[in-house]
């Protein structure tokens, strides 16, 4: 069997910002003539990762898939590409009944982006139910902790890309949406029961999506292993319980759930893996599966049947033809994010004649204080906070990804709770809802699920409109 057979099975990781150097252009030119897969594109300008990208397509044997984590837009990884709101957001903010037009405005902004640059396997939607609010790493990425909104949302995404020419990756099965750890540090456990987290994956598998994620993920108390290297999540449950009949790719293969297990990349291709993302090294990945073929320990069966469905992804992908990329409004892609915004609670009434002062905390940027400042002629981080300036409006930043801030300190919670329980103010969240939990003597409590600068100017604006949407949680924050 041609070493071509074994790398092309193995998906590495493209650094779009090194491609300034020689070098690295060089090793991935030669990833590509031996048989590379693909890649999985993170970080770059958009020019200058496009016109490789269709270089690497041009010298390739067969077409490469490059894929992408892009479930907030081509703009999540590469440099002046757009950014839409989170899958949350999405949920929070347009209903498939009322709103699918607008919906399609926004996922074809994303499509249009992917085909113009050259990703052809978008690494979404998330088809994780986060039923768990202390979740690192999920959260907003999700549409909502009900299965059924999941279920609906995923499959309105799957065929609108699947139709227009992107293959699509449901993540990250068999549901991450009830752990409490990101499997980029340690293996989380999956609590309680699975059947409301299969539920999008079911769905998904019927509504033809291409490739489904798996996570790495402790599924079964009594076998402490990733359900990327298990068998029976992986062939049992997903391939024959399911019949999902698409391409099986394996999260990134870099993570620390991982690191603990002997020969990860054998043990995921035997488990029913069709595709490895994102090894640490390509050719230790190659080299680990040639040696276990050369010994027996994984036999031409499973690597003929993990490259028919290679394979046949490649082949919907040959059909995939450039498009002219259209940007759209400021104003327009302002109004996205706008309706996202999601008031749980206004007990303040009329707004515009309140004097309000903007307190924030978290992991804001200088660049979001001053929008504050612009906007209310004064702003200061919570550590500054003065009483009797003016009714306190608390915003508080959070982030969800690996190493990124997803909550707030003891500290920052017990001093707004004593703000809020004196006086008369507003709570605002942007990222993760969950926070506002702790601060229901607020007299406003809004949710906005990011914490961008796009994300901001879209609650100004809707303060200045006086708290008016018509946008609702897709999760429950308050104990009933």
């Amino acid at each position: 069997m041609s070493n071509s057979s074994f790398l092309g099975l193995i998906i590495a990781r493209f650094d779009g910002d090194k491609l300034i150097y020689s070098d690295y252009r060089k090793y991935i030119e030669k990833l590509t003539y031996e048989g590379i897969g693909g890649f999985i594109v993170f970080g770059g300008d958009y020019e200058t990762v496009k016109e490789f990208i269709f270089y690497l397509q041009s010298i390739a044997k067969n077409p490469l898939i490059i894929a992408s984590d892009i479930e907030k837009g081509v703009g999540q990884q590469i440099r002046g590409a757009t950014i839409i709101p989170c899958q949350m957001g999405i949920a929070a903010g347009f209903s498939l009944i009322h709103n699918k037009q607008e919906l399609e405005r926004i996922y074809s902004v994303v499509v249009n982006e992917a085909k113009d640059i050259g990703i052809n396997l978008a690494l979404m939607p998330v088809l994780d139910v986060n039923t768990e609010p202390r979740n690192p790493i999920i959260c907003t990425r999700a549409f909502s902790d009900d299965p059924e909104v999941v279920s609906d949302y995923g499959k309105f995404v799957i065929k609108f890309f699947e139709s227009n020419g992107v293959a699509t990756c449901g993540k990250h099965f068999p549901g991450h949406g009830s752990t409490c750890e990101d499997s980029h540090l340690t293996l989380p456990r999956v609590c309680g029961d699975l059947k409301p987290h299969i539920k999008p994956f079911q769905e998904a598998t019927v509504a033809g999506i291409s490739s489904i994620m798996v996570g790495h993920l402790s599924v079964f108390s009594s076998i402490l292993k990733p359900a990327t290297l298990s068998k029976k999540v992986i062939t049992t449950m997903l391939k024959n319980k399911l019949g999902f009949n698409g391409v099986v790719v394996s999260d990134a293969m870099s993570m620390k759930a991982v690191f603990n297990f002997n020969n990860p990349y054998v043990m995921a291709l035997k488990a029913g893996v069709d595709l490895i993302l994102h090894p640490e090294d390509p050719y230790i990945a190659l080299e680990e599966i040639k040696k276990a073929y050369r010994d027996g320990i994984i036999n031409d069966k499973r690597i003929k049947q993990a490259n028919e469905r290679v394979d046949k992804l490649r082949e919907r992908l040959k059909g995939n033809k450039n498009v002219i990329r259209q940007p759209i409004p400021f104003k327009a892609y302002l109004e996205f994010f706008k309706k996202t915004v999601t008031v749980l609670k206004n007990e303040i009434g009329d707004l515009t004649s309140l004097k309000f002062v903007p307190y924030l905390t978290g992991a804001y940027t200088s660049q979001i204080m001053q929008l504050f400042s612009d906007y209310f002629g004064l702003a200061f981080d919570l550590k500054e906070y003065k009483a009797g300036l003016g009714i306190p409006l608390m915003t508080i930043f959070t982030e969800i990804g690996f190493g990124k801030r997803y909550f707030i300190t003891d500290e920052e919670i017990r001093k707004i709770k004593d703000i809020t329980s004196i006086e008369k103010s507003v709570v605002v969240s942007f990222g993760n809802p969950y926070v506002v939990a702790h601060f229901s003597n607020a007299k406003a409590i809004v949710l906005v699920y990011d914490s961008n600068e796009l994300a901001v100017l879209s609650f100004l604006e809707v303060f200045k409109e006086g708290l008016k949407t018509t946008a609702r949680c897709p999760v429950k924050i308050f104990k009933e």
